[in-house]
């Protein structure tokens, strides 16, 4: 309602005694004119100067007309969003039902009381927001196979909603698709733009039945009739003890059986010996027989590739200066039996230490073969005709100017193409000033930057390759002790894949980078300092391996891309076992470049599929080599072979994966209320519990109160034309009539 607002422009204890003046003036005035002119006279000009002297004094009070300014049209915009991912199946909410039957009642409630006071949107959401309604929301059955409660918020935002919007999320709290960082830096974005949620936490007592099987290493190498251990790591959720029944079976065929106890909610660990006596690749699969009413059987199965060759694995390392990470690199890559070793490490100008380590097997004993040499010629070891084709995988470190000139940079990017090899860049740029040759072929390029430190994780397409056991962590790189750079690599480019990058959610960047250069590849590894890997706290002993499997899974993936064996006319190859319902599955193709025709088609069989399909190879650029892009395909065992193939027995034309959905939605369903808590503190809301709708309400609108306080317009009364003219006129008046009277 309109109103008057008085704030002087002097001091009330002035403003009074000007009053009293005034008034004295007028008095003394009116009693010292009274025997000069007539009565009516008299009183007429007295309140003409009267008028004339309170007009000037209203004006000294400032009197402010006071309006209410209308709030903005329409309504406040209410956002419900129910949580749809699988953990939401979990039946135990108070009620006997599961997080998602009352998620939904508690959502169609809110709904049904909101709507009039509010525009209320409903949306269900797992990894994407869909919109919804009640009836909808009742016959829906959680089914997301990952939960992004950052992306969900984020897309929830109206940013053109001037009458203010809020968010009520139902939900147990499970984030398993983002980073907590991020979902921070969303939270600060909603408080901000005075959009709070307001959340609802779902959880109970949960507590689920499965056994998981995962392999230390996936792929392995060995020589021919050589034993090799396989690490098989078994996973226990529930709370009782049981018998675990694992299989080893060779293409189907069943070799060993076992029986493993394994305490509930606990791990334990059985080691398989396998071996071959012909070279060649070999898929052996690892079993667990599944407990009755286990949530799922798609992790009850491990798929391990055993190549076995007639020789040994030969890698080059080239290093400009000693480094305590050569040292252990070195040491780590001689333990292992399939690896033959060449190092050579500059220790003074035009003197090189060359040192060949050599694993020698006889009668069962196991023996190493070293020889130190001194080389005086760094660049003849890539420059040489013959020298490079020698070795399958090439490890540069740093300072490595004095191993390159125009030739060994031709004869290096021919090794790759065409004779696939493999190119590790070990501890970031392998040299001060990277030659623009060399650059063509590295999938980053680097810019200088002050010595920094940095902690590593790996990235959705490095856990897909499965290269480190996870021990029951999300990441098998969390805790692992940080490296040090001098250098920041840039964007990658277009073909690089990034296996693992830094913590840093902000500016993120590469730690393990590859891309394909013709039929090789090229790796780089950033950071130095991974030496300390190896000498793990006792809080981490568990991970103790982790710098050992690295840098052997690294190995065997990059032998696993090498091409043709002799003996084979075509080979068909996966980069892993298994992909994700989230990624393409890919093979690649190798034939011998002397193969007259088209590649033959490959037919793809398994999984939920009704038929086989056939799918035609596609071209890298390469000779020989093609590329097989099988699509997203769901949860299923999956095999694909070449096909016209007339020796039915030749393993190398036919590969087998798994495509496995993101279990943790359906195996850690441990709601998270400390994380709802947060979404709702952070962002300007709060913790809700039961189905307290006024308390609720209360909430909304105070919010909205504070967001939308009340506004008004200020016109001071006395800023107007005709206030001025009025006392004008009444002085004016008065003069004329004292005047005329022939007091003036």
């Amino acid at each position: 309602m309109p109103r008057i607002l008085f704030d002087p422009l002097i001091p009330l204890s002035l403003w009074f005694p000007l009053l009293l003046i005034a008034v004295a003036l007028l008095t003394w005035y009116g009693w010292s004119s009274r025997r000069r002119i007539a009565v009516r006279r008299r009183l007429l000009i007295l309140a003409l100067m009267g008028a004339a002297l309170a007009l000037p004094l209203g004006v000294l009070l400032n009197p402010t007309w006071i309006e209410p300014i209308p709030p903005p049209p329409g309504k406040p915009l209410l956002t419900i969003l129910v949580d749809q991912s699988a953990s939401m199946e979990v039946r135990d909410a108070s009620t006997g039902r599961t997080r998602y039957e009352e998620a939904a009642e508690l959502a169609a409630e809110a709904t049904k009381r909101f709507t009039g006071k509010y525009d209320v949107r409903l949306f269900g959401f797992d990894r994407e927001l869909r919109n919804t309604s009640p009836e909808e929301l009742a016959s829906h059955k959680p089914e997301g196979a990952s939960t992004d409660l950052s992306t969900i918020l984020e897309q929830s935002f109206d940013s053109d909603q001037t009458q203010g919007q809020i968010l009520l999320l139902f939900s147990d709290g499970v984030n398993n698709h983002g980073t907590l960082a991020r979902l921070r830096e969303t939270l600060s974005k909603a408080k901000a733009t005075a959009t709070p949620v307001f959340a609802r936490t779902f959880a109970g007592s949960s507590d689920i039945d499965d056994l998981e099987l995962e392999l230390g290493l996936p792929q392995e190498i060995a020589f021919a009739s050589q034993q090799i251990p396989v690490t098989v790591h078994l996973r226990r959720r529930g709370t009782s003890t049981e018998t675990a029944h694992v299989s080893l079976k060779l293409e189907d065929q069943l070799v060993e059986q076992r029986d493993v106890e394994i305490s509930g909610n606990g791990t334990a660990e059985t080691i398989w010996m396998v071996s071959q006596p012909k070279s060649g690749l070999y898929r052996y699969e690892i079993q667990v027989n599944p407990l009755p009413g286990e949530v799922t059987v798609v992790n009850n199965t491990a798929t391990l590739l055993l190549r076995v060759v007639d020789e040994p694995v030969r890698v080059l390392l080239l290093e400009g200066k000693p480094y305590w990470d050569t040292k252990y690199l070195v040491r780590t890559l001689s333990a292992d039996p399939s690896i033959e070793l060449t190092s050579v490490v500059r220790v003074a100008e035009e003197r090189l230490h060359r040192r060949k380590i050599v694993s020698l097997t006889s009668e069962g004993q196991e023996n190493k073969k070293d020889e130190w040499t001194i080389e005086t010629q760094p660049d003849r070891f890539l420059a040489e005709a013959g020298e490079l084709d020698r070795y399958q995988i090439v490890v540069l470190g740093r300072d490595a100017e004095i191993f390159f000139s125009e030739t060994a940079l031709v004869r290096l990017k021919k090794w790759l193409t065409e004779g696939n090899g493999s190119l590790v860049c070990f501890r970031g740029a392998p040299t001060s000033q990277i030659n623009e040759r060399l650059a063509q072929l590295l999938p980053v390029r680097w810019e200088p930057s002050q010595e920094s430190r940095f902690r590593s994780r790996m990235t959705p397409a490095g856990l897909a390759l499965r290269w480190l056991p996870s021990g029951g962590t999300e990441d098998p790189l969390s805790g692992m002790p940080s490296l040090a750079s001098v250098t920041t690599p840039g964007v990658p480019k277009p073909l690089a894949v990034i296996l693992a990058s830094t913590e840093d959610q902000d500016q993120s960047a590469p730690v393990i980078t590859y891309q394909p250069v013709g039929s090789g590849r090229v790796v780089v590894v950033e950071g130095a300092g991974m030496w300390r890997w190896a000498f793990l706290p006792p809080t981490y002993q568990d991970r103790d391996e982790t710098y050992a499997a690295l840098w052997r899974s690294l190995v065997r993936w990059l032998v696993s891309n090498v091409g043709l064996l002799p003996s084979q006319d075509m080979a068909l190859r996966t980069d892993t076992t298994v992909f994700s319902t989230d990624e393409t599955a890919t093979a690649m193709l190798w034939t011998r470049e002397d193969r007259v025709g088209s590649p033959p088609e490959i037919e793809l069989s398994g999984g939920m599929m009704d038929a086989p399909r056939r799918l035609a190879p596609v071209s890298t650029g390469a000779p020989g080599l093609y590329r097989l892009v099988f699509g997203r395909l769901p949860e299923g065992h999956y095999r694909a072979n070449v096909t016209g193939v007339a020796n039915k027995d030749d393993v190398a034309g036919v590969v087998e994966f798994d495509v496995r959905g993101n279990l943790k939605e359906r195996l850690d369903v441990v709601a998270q209320p400390e994380i709802m808590r947060m979404i709702a503190e952070n962002s300007g809301g709060t913790e809700f519990t039961g189905d307290d709708w006024m308390a609720l309400s209360r909430d909304f609108d105070e919010h909205l109160a504070r967001i939308h306080p009340p506004r008004n317009t200020q016109t001071p009364a006395w800023d107007r034309w005709w206030v001025f003219v009025a006392v004008m006129t009444f002085w004016a008046a008065s003069w004329t009539l004292r005047r005329s009277s022939g007091l003036v």
